[in-house]
C-alpha cells in the first residue's frame, strides 16, 4: 500500500493541472467503485458536518493558531488562544485531522499541512463563511421551495430558494450590500475563487488585440468587474507602454472596495443601463451572464451591444459546459447558481442559443480549465454581410450557421 501511495504522489509531483485533475478525478472514481453502501451512505448523509466544523474553525480561528506555530501545539494551546472550552476545541480538532485539514503529530497534538495553511487564508475564510451563512441557509430550502413550485426549474432571480431562505422578495445581488458582513466575505472570496489555476490570461490572445487601435479608443472595459483583479492582472500582463484606457465598471457599494492600480480606472456604472464608453476595443465580463436568467442576461447583453463599434469584442469570460459529460465541479456550480441566484451554469449549446438571441455572433470559445470549462466567448456584431470583423476591420471567414470554433487548451 505504501508503494502504491508513493507511486500516485510521485506522479501527482510531475504532473500539469490538467494532468493533476485527471489523477484527482481517477482516485474519486475508485473509491466510489469500492465503498460499499455503508461507506457511501455515511459520506453522503454526513457530508454537511464539513462545511458546519470549517465554519467554527473560522470563527475560533483554529487553522490560524496550528497554522503559526513552527512545531506541534496541544488542544490545550489552541483552546487558550481561542478563548474556548479545551473538551470542544480537541473533538473539533481530532475532527479536522480525521479529514485531513490538519495532522496528528501525537496524542492530542496538531501541526499544520497544505490544507491548513489555506484554511489559515482570510480570503478563503471569507468563501467559508459566504458559503455557509448564505448559500447554506437556500439549500437549506431549496426542497420545500421545488415541491411549493411542482418542481418546475428555477429561472426568476426574485423567486428562488434565496428568498424563501432570507424571506425577501428581492434578488441576491439586491439584498447582499445591505448586509455589510456578508458583502464584504462575498467579494473577498470572489478574488480566490480561482486561485491556483489557468486565467484567461494564459490562452486568450489579449496582446494582440491592442493591434490597430484608434488613438483615443479604449482598450478594455471590465463590466462589473467587481474590485478589478482582472484588470490589475490585465494591465500587469501588458506593455508598460500601452497607453489606451482600462476601465472597471461596478456599483458605487463594491467600487469603493476595489483594487487601486496604476493605469486601471475605476468608474461607476450598473450594467442593467445602457453601456456608456462607445466603442471600445473589449468589452469584458467576468462570471456575469451565469448569474442571471436568459431574459436578465439578453438586457445585459443588449445594453453592451449596443455601444460596441464594429472592429469592438465582447469577451464573455464564463464556464462552458459540454453539451455531454459534464465535469462534477461544473454540475454542482450549476445547482449553487440555481439556488442562490435563480441562474444557470450554460452549455454550449445554451450559450449558442443566447447570444444569437442578443443579436451578436461567436467567433471562437476559448477554454482554459478543462474541468470547469472556463472560456472566453469571443463576440462580435454580425455586419449587414453576416460576415464579422476581426479587431482590426478585415473580416473574418463566414461561420457555418450554428457553428462554434472551439479552441481547446490543447492545440490551441
Amino acid at each position: 500500500m505504501d508503494a502504491i501511495i508513493q507511486s500516485i504522489q510521485s506522479m501527482a509531483g510531475s504532473a500539469d493541472e490538467f494532468e493533476r485533475k485527471k489523477l484527482i478525478d481517477t482516485l474519486h472514481s475508485v473509491i466510489h467503485s469500492i465503498e460499499g453502501p455503508q461507506e457511501f451512505m455515511q459520506r453522503l448523509l454526513y457530508s454537511h458536518v464539513n462545511i458546519s466544523v470549517a465554519r467554527v474553525g473560522c470563527d475560533l480561528k483554529l487553522y490560524n493558531h496550528v497554522a503559526d506555530s513552527p512545531t506541534p501545539v496541544s488542544a490545550q494551546f489552541v483552546a487558550e488562544k481561542a478563548g474556548a472550552d479545551p473538551e470542544l476545541v480537541a473533538r473539533l480538532l481530532r475532527y479536522l485531522a480525521s479529514i485531513g485539514t490538519l495532522d496528528e503529530a501525537g496524542a492530542g497534538l496538531f501541526k499544520a499541512n497544505t490544507q491548513t495553511k489555506t484554511l489559515a487564508d482570510d480570503a478563503w475564510q471569507s468563501a467559508i463563511v459566504h458559503n455557509f451563512d448564505t448559500a447554506w441557509p437556500c439549500y437549506l430550502a431549496m426542497p420545500a421551495f421545488l415541491r411549493e413550485t411542482a418542481h418546475r426549474d428555477v429561472t426568476d432571480p426574485k423567486h428562488s430558494p434565496f428568498n424563501k431562505a432570507f424571506d425577501t422578495k428581492t434578488d441576491f445581488f439586491e439584498w447582499l450590500p445591505q448586509q455589510p458582513w456578508l458583502f464584504t466575505n462575498f467579494n473577498t472570496y470572489m478574488t480566490v475563487q480561482r486561485q491556483g489555476m489557468p486565467t484567461w490570461l494564459d490562452k486568450y490572445p489579449y496582446k494582440d488585440r491592442t493591434q490597430g487601435m484608434q488613438p483615443n479608443q479604449v482598450f478594455f472595459v471590465d463590466i462589473g468587474g467587481g474590485m478589478g483583479h482582472q484588470s490589475a492582472a490585465l494591465r500587469d500582463a501588458l506593455p508598460k507602454d500601452m497607453a489606451h484606457r482600462i476601465v472597471v465598471q461596478d456599483q458605487a457599494a463594491v467600487t469603493a472596495q476595489s483594487v487601486k492600480k496604476q493605469g486601471v480606472e475605476n468608474i461607476v456604472h450598473d450594467f442593467w443601463e445602457p453601456q456608456p464608453i462607445k466603442g471600445a476595443r473589449i468589452y469584458y465580463m467576468r462570471n456575469i451572464i451565469h448569474d442571471w436568467s436568459d431574459d436578465k442576461s439578453l438586457d445585459i447583453l443588449r445594453n453592451t451591444k449596443s455601444a460596441m463599434g464594429p472592429d469592438s469584442l465582447l469577451l464573455i469570460d464564463d464556464m462552458v459546459l459540454p453539451n455531454e459529460g459534464a465535469h462534477w465541479q461544473a454540475t454542482q456550480l450549476d445547482i449553487h447558481m440555481m439556488t442562490v441566484l435563480g441562474s444557470r451554469e450554460r452549455s454550449k449549446a445554451q450559450w449558442e442559443t443566447l447570444i444569437a438571441r442578443a443579436g451578436l455572433q461567436i467567433n471562437a470559445i476559448h477554454e482554459y480549465t478543462e474541468s470547469l470549462g472556463d472560456s472566453i466567448i469571443e463576440c462580435v456584431l454580425p455586419p449587414d454581410s453576416g460576415k464579422p470583423f476581426d479587431t482590426v476591420g478585415r473580416a473574418l471567414p463566414p461561420l457555418m450557421e450554428g457553428h462554434v470554433e472551439l479552441v481547446r487548451a490543447i492545440g490551441e
